[in-house]
């Protein structure tokens, strides 16, 4: 049976790490069943990872896109389907990046990995907790609290406000689905970093919005 997320189904993820960050590596990019999409780009990226061009042929079909990310205070991020089309996000990771290669990497194996039949509706969002010690694998129950939605998933990882950090949507096999750069000290007093207008936009300081539509602070 395919899990089913409502329109608040999320995932959580987060991760720390205050060494500088270099720009990644070239990864591999592909075009499936899940659109390849960018972060956009922002002016406030200078000094932080490079970004990769803006996305200019998003499909009207299945479409997934890492939409909202936060560093500061709890750490989470949270993907939306932009498409029109349901997604099966079985086997696809979300990951940092891996700082101890030269020149930077995506780090799957630390990485939350998707269990098959994780499907994803047309509109809906998915929540990953990050930075969690005992990160467990699959749907969890435990996640923002009154906050957030009821469902989410685990992640070890964080996500370094003070250094930056680049966010990875891959395949199985390592191509690149999607990526957001979190620039260094994006946001203060608990805000986000997130697309405006919701799902489609390009990345801005955002009021915390878990599993819902993002919201201007």
């Amino acid at each position: 049976m395919k899990l089913q997320w409502s329109a608040l189904a999320l995932i959580a993820i987060t991760g720390c790490s205050e060494s500088p960050a270099p720009a990644p590596t070239d990864v591999p990019v592909v075009d499936a069943d899940v659109a390849t999409v960018s972060d956009g780009g922002s002016p406030a990226d200078a000094g932080n990872p490079s970004d990769v061009p803006p996305a200019v042929d998003v499909p009207t079909g299945a479409s997934v896109v890492i939409n909202e990310v936060r560093a500061v205070g709890d750490d989470w991020i949270e993907l939306k389907n932009v498409g029109t089309a349901p997604v099966d996000l079985g086997g696809l990771v979300l990951a940092d990046t891996d700082t101890s290669v030269d020149g930077g990497a995506p780090r799957p194996s630390d990485g939350v990995r998707f269990p098959a039949g994780t499907s994803l509706a047309p509109g809906q969002h998915l929540l990953v907790v990050a930075d969690l010690a005992d990160a467990g694998a699959g749907p969890q129950m435990t996640c923002l609290g009154a906050s957030g939605p009821m469902t989410c998933f685990h992640a070890g990882f964080g996500i370094s406000a003070s250094r930056g950090e680049r966010l990875y949507l891959l395949q199985s096999g390592g191509a690149v689905v999607a990526t957001a750069d979190y620039p260094a000290n994006a946001v203060v007093d608990g805000r986000t970093w997130g697309r405006l207008p919701d799902g489609t936009g390009p990345f801005a300081a955002c009021a915390p919005t878990p599993g819902s539509a993002n919201a201007a602070p």
